[in-house]
């Protein structure tokens, strides 16, 4: 602070010497890189007003000065974060948040950083410019690897996929936890397209595995999957020659600004999440802020281009390039040799069939009838192993929704019930279906009856976690039979009528008699 100040106090005797030696404020404005303006407001200044000047910029009061410590925080978790990332998170995480211009955030980041000391490292890339091409000729596809930080403290690494329309600058996002197959890169081609209401004439590409399998000297080999989905759709595909970025330079920037300014400094929960947080992030921020190159907002932009993109005709399903197996009954299939698990449930008797694809890295992709991956393994290369790990023996066969409502519809109150399952989902989204698993194990081994009881309880005290209401049930058995606690050994005669004196472990539920007293 001393030394920003002792410099601002040089700076104006400077101006005041080289006036003093016959200088003309343009002349000082050029040699010390000053304001013509400035270097005439300190002119007209004396020393007792510079000071006064002085001491009135250092109190000023700042209009986002009651954001100071939200800002630090963030700047001290993501140091390289941007002042126009930390804009847009103030809009995403301040209710009510005030309309201040970008140049306002700019100046308070800055200063957030000169009073805390949070220095920023700045990397410098050059791009060529691009010539405009008309509404509707053309549209960009890359990818992108990005490491999160989960709740927990983990490393996260995510993968996604982008797609902007090179006229308007209208870009789109699609993320997962795991590499793309060729598959799934269809289907986020399919969802950007959506997005997008309509199809470009041409879809520019680096010269990725998951779409081509080899350039022959000019010809290109698309994969068999890509090859029928590009000619149902009716675009043409146009791969950049290697080492060449800048013919896609519009789609290189929208993978950086996605890193940059979307992804550092966020936490990752699930996959759903994720592309929800972006699609609220591209109609607030990405595509309604305008575009730096040229010069206009790309939602704007897009509502025209989309009157020229080809309509979307029909659904696509990629199943017809697809291997098809049966499941056998223990929610496994063959593939040369190996047994492969899919998840407890996949199995509907009298038959079901999965298809399967190969990948470059030796991974073999299962997908359900619906083309939803529900399975993913390291090629085995010997014969007769099972391959899986446990979470496959999960019962993953109905969604998240159906559960709930299945579940909610046993008690006496569903909607009030299902109301509950939502604050659970919204409080432990990693760990709904543990969550709802566990109820229904309730409601299969205790009567309903007890079960509307608990649940009312646990509406009531607002208790959102599965394993107290197990611990309820337990209180409230206990009270009808006038058993609150185990005090001695329990004796149990086996079919040989040998005793076993067994002291069951039990966790205290103190906790919750003061509640239901």
């Amino acid at each position: 602070m001393y030394e920003k100040l002792l410099n601002k106090w040089i700076m104006y005797h400077e101006v005041h010497r080289l006036h003093r030696e016959g200088y003309k404020p343009g002349q000082i404005s050029r040699y010390l890189v000053m304001d013509k303006r400035t270097v005439k407001k300190y002119l007209a200044m004396s020393e007792e007003e510079y000071l006064a000047f002085i001491d009135r910029q250092s109190q000023r009061n700042k209009v986002l000065a009651p954001y100071e410590d939200f800002v630090k925080t963030r700047l001290e978790d993501c140091p390289d974060a941007s002042a126009a990332q930390v804009h847009d998170w103030l809009k995403e995480n301040i209710r009510d948040f005030i309309n201040v211009n970008d140049k306002t955030v700019f100046n308070f980041v800055l200063f957030i950083r000169n009073k805390w000391g949070i220095p920023k490292s700045f990397n410098h890339r050059d791009f060529v410019k691009v010539e405009e091409l008309p509404y509707g000729k053309q549209a960009q596809v890359d990818f992108g690897e990005y490491n999160m930080t989960t709740d927990e403290g983990n490393r996260k690494k995510i993968y996604f996929f982008s797609m902007v329309l090179s006229r308007a600058r209208y870009k789109y996002y699609y993320y997962q936890d795991h590499p793309f197959s060729t598959i799934e890169v269809i289907f986020a081609h399919e969802q950007a397209f959506a997005f997008f209401e309509g199809i470009p004439e041409v879809m520019v590409y680096d010269q990725d595995t998951l779409l081509l399998i080899s350039e022959n000297k000019g010809d290109l080999i698309l994969t068999e999957a890509f090859r029928k989905y590009a000619e149902y759709r009716d675009f043409k595909v146009h791969f950049c020659r290697k080492s060449d970025p800048q013919s896609k330079g519009k789609v290189e920037n929208v993978i950086k600004y996605a890193k940059y300014n979307f992804l550092r400094g966020r936490r990752y929960v699930n996959d759903r999440v994720l592309n929800g947080e972006s699609i609220d992030w591209l109609g607030r921020t990405a595509n309604a802020k305008e575009h730096s190159s040229i010069k206009k907002i790309p939602y704007e932009e897009w509502l025209i281009e989309k009157m020229f993109l080809s309509p979307i005709l029909g659904s696509y399903k990629p199943e017809n390039v697809l291997d098809e197996h049966d499941v056998i009954k223990d929610n496994t299939i063959t593939y040369k040799g190996n047994f492969y698990r899919v998840p407890v449930g996949t199995y509907k008797p009298p038959r079901t069939v999965v298809r399967t694809e190969v990948t470059d890295d030796k991974q073999l992709i299962i997908y359900d009838a619906d083309n939803k991956k529900i399975a993913s393994h390291k090629i085995y290369p010997g014969k007769g192993e099972t391959i899986g790990g446990s979470n496959y023996r999960r019962d993953f066969s109905s969604s998240i929704d159906q559960l709930m409502s299945e579940l909610s519809s046993q008690f006496s109150n569903p909607d009030q019930v299902l109301e509950y399952f939502l604050q659970i989902r919204e409080d432990k989204p990693r760990y709904i279906r543990d969550q709802l698993q566990h109820i229904k194990k309730l409601t299969g081994t205790y009567d309903m009856d007890v079960m509307n009881q608990v649940m009312d309880f646990c509406i009531e005290n607002k208790i959102y976690r599965a394993t107290d209401m197990g611990n309820i049930v337990k209180r409230i058995i206990a009270d009808r039979s006038q058993e609150i606690t185990i005090s001695g050994p329990i004796e149990i005669k086996t079919i040989n009528q040998t005793a076993h004196k067994i002291i069951p472990n039990t966790r205290d539920i103190s906790d919750y008699q003061s509640l239901m007293s």
